[in-house]
């Protein structure tokens, strides 16, 4: 049925069962609960219109006629029994018959009450919707003819039992249209009313529909009760007209009389054009409109099932009366059904779309777990061999990106270190990171300088480039004993630098990227990295990154917030005994002082932080190191007499596996001549005499003693004079004996003047 809301009016009761069909079964509480409610009923409206006398008698005014047809039609034999019981109750109070008259009256009545059930449940057996519901004129029709029916086939059964002589005619007229009008008039609506209550229907058992109440009426059943009602109105106010003139009369009789009479005329021209109206708007309309509704309500489902067997049927479905549509709504179906093509055509569409879509996605996670399982993440093995604390972080701005960087070890004693940032996004990008991860680790293995391995790998880049997307790239190789940093850029990032207790960007060449010109050479640089030192290396998705107003992250944001993260964290290493050495940290600690993956994930929250609800727009990749050795630290006065102090600071790392009394022999002659050499010639007459630092660390994994004179003393470059052998008995000599001890009993020297200070940095292997 289109358009109706459908509820279960037998789906849990306690006295209802069911029988072998699955239809409701009946039990004796709920058939004595409903004989009685009928019972009930009907003698409550029967005695109160008994009790008007103008009811009575030849008029024969009973609403209770409709009561027992209705509730025998939707209740079944409980409802026939009941109205029949009632009415024979009645009778028993006020006729004055005999046994066999009463029996005969009750009789009558449960054949009144039972012929419309019967008739109609016999008419309906093979209908998909046989229930008494007026949702379409033919059952509305059907319903009227057996009101008429049932009406007079009492009347004549009643005029035959009780022998009535022919004068008596006019009374069984009455009688016979007071049942008519009140079965149109009340048993109509109360229908409506009962289909729309909880109570559930009991149909003859040759029905096997199981039977649903419904909560809202379909177009026709509308359709029918408006007219219902407004024919009710104008036959009323006819009646009103036709009282109007026989007012004079005092016979209350002939009033009925001539009142149901002219409405029995009357009806004739009313209810044909009802009719044939609801016969032309149904077939026209309303069952073509209700079919369309019902079958979009059911269309998908449909579908499914069709596409299950291998059909591929979109027409709407026709009814069982085989609906025809005509005129608008004819070419509203085949409106309908031509979406319903496209519809399922799209479906079609969309679901091979959604499939390759999905194998996609399938094929990009795994290619998501490749590019990630690409990049290391497990730096344990760099921390246990080589003291270096390293963290990395990579998020690709999509499933896959273009970003990359790569750890690994090049030599006995050198770590390498890249960041690159593949121009666009997604598989292309990532294909050629790829790529460029692969040729950079290749030459970086195979040669010793960054600035060719840069160039080789270019060249191979530029090769079929025909996609032309680049790569900018950075990449380092820390000498794990004795801190050298070798480094080459291509157009990548500057890194940030922690060197000397202080934050910056490294200052390199930034080159050109690689993949745009294969006739590019790119070059090395170096620098000193003493134990702790350490870099950020970052691609501009960091620094880049956007908020929802468009701001960038930017460089100097990203350089204060390292700086707030190595001031909010802090690690000593107290090693001496002394009591002028400290615990402070050392002057070149790492990127931060905390770890470098605190330091790592500190920086990725605040880019997070910045950006909040902004969509990430590219890549976001960082690689952080350091060289993670204890460093003690020592001030000591430029006075000659602090030499003591400085031997007691020295001793206890000549102490240990390797070391011998020869080399703290030796190392002790270097740093006296160093030292000594600060206070006499580093601050000349008239300049103050400011406090020299020593710095000191012992990596026992490489064998080795780092050690690192601070001054501020005026510029001076050891390592700029060529060491010369100093013959002792020359008093003209001028100097040049320290020099060559360093030379001599040092593995490695190297020298920087920065932010006003004298920076000598020596390695002494004992192993």
């Amino acid at each position: 049925m289109s358009n109706i809301e459908i509820r279960s009016g037998v789906s849990s009761r306690p006295c209802i069962g069911r029988r072998k069909d699955g239809t409701p079964a009946v039990s004796l509480c709920r058939t004595a609960v409903i004989f009685a409610a009928c019972f009930a009923l009907y003698l409550l409206v029967v005695e109160a219109f008994i009790a008007v006398p103008q009811f009575n008698d030849v008029v024969q005014i009973r609403p209770a006629s409709a009561l027992g047809p209705v509730l025998g039609l939707f209740f079944g034999l409980p409802g026939i029994l009941g109205c029949a019981g009632a009415n024979l109750v009645s009778d028993i109070m006020h006729e004055d018959a005999t046994a066999f008259m009463l029996a005969g009256y009750f009789v009558i009545q449960v054949m009144y009450n039972g012929l419309p059930r019967w008739v109609w449940y016999a008419v309906n057996c093979k209908s998909a919707h046989p229930y008494p519901r007026f949702e379409s004129a033919g059952k509305t029709a059907l319903y009227m003819a057996l009101a008429l029916v049932d009406s007079l086939c009492v009347n004549a059964a009643v005029f035959a039992f009780v022998g009535a002589p022919p004068e008596a005619g006019p009374t069984f007229v009455v009688r016979a249209l007071n049942n008519v009008w009140m079965l149109l008039y009340v048993g109509l609506p109360l229908l409506y009313v009962l289909e729309r209550s909880s109570l559930a229907q009991r149909p003859p058992y040759w029905i096997h529909v199981p039977y649903r109440n419904i909560v809202k009426a379909n177009l026709s059943q509308r359709v029918v009760i408006t007219f219902t009602i407004a024919s009710t109105l104008l036959l009323l106010g006819l009646s009103l007209i036709v009282i109007l003139f026989v007012a004079g009369s005092e016979d209350f009789s002939s009033i009925v009389y001539a009142m149901y009479v002219a409405v029995a005329t009357l009806a004739v021209p009313v209810f044909l054009p009802m009719f044939a109206f609801l016969h032309f708007t149904e077939n026209r309309f309303t069952r073509p409109i209700e079919v369309l509704a019902a079958d979009q309500n059911t269309f998908i489902k449909r579908i499914e099932t069709d596409a299950e067997q291998g059909r591929h049927d979109t027409s709407i479905a026709v009814d069982e009366q085989g609906t025809k549509p005509r005129y608008e709504v004819a070419e509203l179906f085949d409106s309908t059904n031509k979406m319903r093509r496209d519809l399922v055509g799209f479906i079609e569409r969309l679901y091979n779309v959604t499939a390759e879509r999905q194998r996609a996605a399938a094929e990009l996670d795994i290619a998501t777990q490749i590019q990630m399982g690409a990049v290391p993440h497990d730096f344990s093995s760099f921390t246990e061999r080589f003291a270096l604390d390293i963290a990395g972080f990579m998020r690709p701005a999509r499933e896959v990106g273009g970003d990359f960087y790569d750890v690994f070890e090049v030599g006995e004693r050198g770590v390498a270190f890249v960041v690159g940032d593949v121009s666009g996004k997604g598989v292309p990008a990532a294909l050629f990171m790829m790529r460029a991860q692969s040729l950079l680790r290749q030459y970086l293995l195979e040669t010793d300088d960054l600035g060719t391995a840069f160039t080789l790998a270019n060249r191979q880049l530029c090769e079929r480039n025909d996609a032309m997307l680049f790569v900018t790239a950075f990449a380092c190789v820390v000498d794990t004993e004795t801190g050298e940093v070798r480094y080459a850029n291509a157009g990548h990032n500057p890194p940030v630098l922690k060197q000397n207790g202080k934050l910056s960007y490294l200052k390199c060449r930034p080159g050109l990227v690689l993949g745009a010109m294969d006739v590019v050479k790119y070059r090395e640089g170096r620098f000193a990295c003493s134990p702790s030192d350490g870099l950020l290396l970052y691609t501009d998705g960091v620094s880049e990154a956007a908020n929802a107003a468009e701001e960038l992250y930017g460089e100097e944001r990203l350089l204060e917030t390292l700086v707030r993260i190595d001031a909010s964290g802090g690690e000593g290493a107290p090693m001496g005994s002394d009591a002028q050495a400290t615990d402070v940290p050392t002057a070149a600690s790492a990127v931060a002082v905390s770890s470098a993956q605190t330091a790592v994930n500190s920086l990725v929250k605040s880019v997070d932080a910045f950006a909040d609800e902004a969509p990430q727009a590219d890549d976001i990749t960082m690689l952080a190191f350091r060289w993670n050795l204890p460093v003690q630290r020592l001030t000591l006065p430029a006075q000659d007499e602090q030499l003591d102090n400085l031997f007691a600071f020295l001793e206890p790392a000549c102490e240990g596996a390797g070391r011998t009394p020869r080399m703290m022999a030796q190392l002790m002659l270097v740093c006296e001549e160093v030292f000594v050499n600060i206070c006499h010639y580093g601050f000349p007459d008239g300049q103050p005499r400011l406090p020299v630092d020593i710095e000191l660390a012992v990596d026992e994994r490489a064998g080795c003693l780092h050690l690192v004179f601070s001054d501020q003393g005026i510029a001076y470059d050891p390592l700029s004079h060529e060491p010369k052998k100093v013959d002792p008995t020359d008093e003209t000599r001028k100097g040049g004996l320290g020099i060559l001890l360093m030379h001599k009993y040092m593995d490695d020297l190297r020298y920087t003047r920065a932010d006003g200070r004298n920076i000598l940095r020596m390695t002494k292997r004992f192993v």
